[in-house]
């Protein structure tokens, strides 16, 4: 059986294939030797950059919603970090993260970090399932 397209369906797939929106969340560096806000333990944190953006041709125009997270090894919880430090770090450089800079995103932690595998383990359990070391 063979379709045969209208005007507006063959003007919706040209559109679509030549213009768009998207979403990017990009892992930027770890940042050692920090000490976590929540739990004040030695950790490091991740920082991350998210953004949407408008492409043509699958070739990125401009940016905007621009945000940059911290997340801490040690307990997963999230912040949102100061546009200029995350700007920094996005262009190379190693400026100092203060609790200043951070802003916490959620009020929950997702899960325990095990003390001896820093396995990632569920917050209902006691014990850690890879190495079974009481949590």
């Amino acid at each position: 059986m063979v379709k045969l397209f209208k005007r507006g369906d063959l003007f919706t797939m040209f559109f679509i294939g030549i213009f768009g929106i998207d979403e990017v969340e990009k892992r930027i560096r770890t940042y050692n030797n920090a000490i976590c806000p929540a739990c004040n333990s030695m950790t490091h944190f991740e920082i991350s950059k998210s953004y949407s953006y408008f492409h043509i041709f699958f070739i990125p125009t401009f940016r905007w919603n621009v945000k940059y997270y911290v997340r801490p090894v040690c307990c997963g919880i999230m912040y949102e970090l100061d546009p200029v430090i995350g700007k920094q770090f996005s262009h190379g450089q190693s400026p100092k993260i203060s609790k200043d800079n951070l802003c916490r995103v959620n009020n929950s932690y997702n899960y325990k970090i095990c003390s001896s595998c820093n396995a990632e383990v569920e917050l209902n359990y006691g014990f850690c399932p890879y190495c079974g070391r009481k949590l």
